[in-house]
């Protein structure tokens, strides 16, 4: 009995372990797909710019899902309804509103707005549970929020404060609103394999907005720069493939509500990177901020049921 305990413990640990790797992977490629955005949508418009994420990740999944044979995609119709809920929430709405919204609101602004996500996924739910939230989780989804606020109100002045229009910002609550919603149904999928989901998502969310780029964007006539197109590369093969995956298997693993405090830590991650390879100055106040927002990682782990 007593090794079977050890045993037990020994495998939470790998995977309290793998879910922290994944969440750190997650929050740093993230970070800097907001950087990447801002380059594209210069050239290229936000439906046509996430549509073309879409193409591009869609194409390296099917390689990437025949070499690996890891499974194969559903072969019956009714089976792609879950991937078209996932498809809509999590690819073709946000990542047209972001793309959108990039064009007028700063970098650090779209991050800290898409960080409310964790506080949509709790109160999804709870809701879907007909259950409001432990004082707990609460308790650890607003630590994050909180210290996020201030880390970011440090740096770039208070986003209740702005003149700028709040359309854009709205659209930016909207996304995250989405995001949590694709994460409960991610969680609810039968189908462990995160390679196969995000192959069939991808596929679905494509005809979801490619006819809004083709009925206004006329993307035939786009001639986007190199700085643009390489922006765009980066942007389908890691942020939209590569790093879906390990977010589906990270969903997977320890539940929606976890998963997205990835939004909690982007931030901080934009500032670290910037300070890492942009020489941008990094200093004492801006730590202290970060250290709630990571703190925070840690409580919800431990309080937020895997049923989230």
């Amino acid at each position: 009995m007593t090794d079977m305990k050890s045993a037990l413990a020994a495998a939470s640990d790998r995977f309290s372990l793998l879910a922290y790797c994944l969440l750190a992977l997650v929050s740093i490629w993230w970070a800097g797909s907001y950087l990447l955005i801002k380059i594209a949508v210069v050239d290229v418009p936000p439906a046509t710019l996430a549509t073309a994420r879409l193409l591009i990740a869609s194409s390296v999944l099917l390689v990437w899902l025949r070499l690996s044979r890891a499974g194969s995609l559903p072969s019956k119709l009714g089976s792609w309804a879950g991937y078209a809920r996932i498809a809509l929430f999590g690819h073709a709405l946000p990542l047209y509103l972001i793309a959108w919204a990039s064009m007028t609101v700063p970098v650090r602004e779209m991050a800290i707005l898409v960080a409310t996500t964790p506080l949509f996924a709790a109160f999804f739910a709870h809701v879907s549970q007909r259950e409001w939230p432990s004082s707990a989780t609460v308790f650890g989804l607003l630590v994050g929020f909180f210290g996020l606020a201030a880390f970011l109100g440090h740096s770039a002045g208070s986003i209740l404060h702005s003149n700028a229009s709040a359309a854009p910002r709205l659209a930016l609550f909207a996304a995250a609103a989405s995001y949590a919603l694709s994460s409960s149904s991610v969680a609810r999928l039968k189908d462990a394999n995160a390679i196969v989901t995000g192959t069939a998502v991808m596929i679905c969310a494509i005809p979801m907005l490619l006819p809004l780029s083709l009925a206004f964007e006329r993307p035939w006539a786009i001639a986007p720069t190199a700085p643009a197109l390489t922006a765009l590369l980066l942007l389908g093969v890691m942020s939209t493939a590569v790093v879906y995956v390990a977010y589906y298997r990270l969903i997977r693993l320890s539940g929606p509500a976890f998963a997205s405090m990835h939004h909690y830590l982007v931030p901080a991650a934009s500032i670290t990177l910037g300070a890492v390879f942009l020489d941008e100055r990094l200093d004492l106040d801006q730590i202290a901020f970060m250290t709630p927002v990571i703190a925070s990682v840690f409580i919800a782990r431990g309080l937020i049921s895997r049923k989230l």
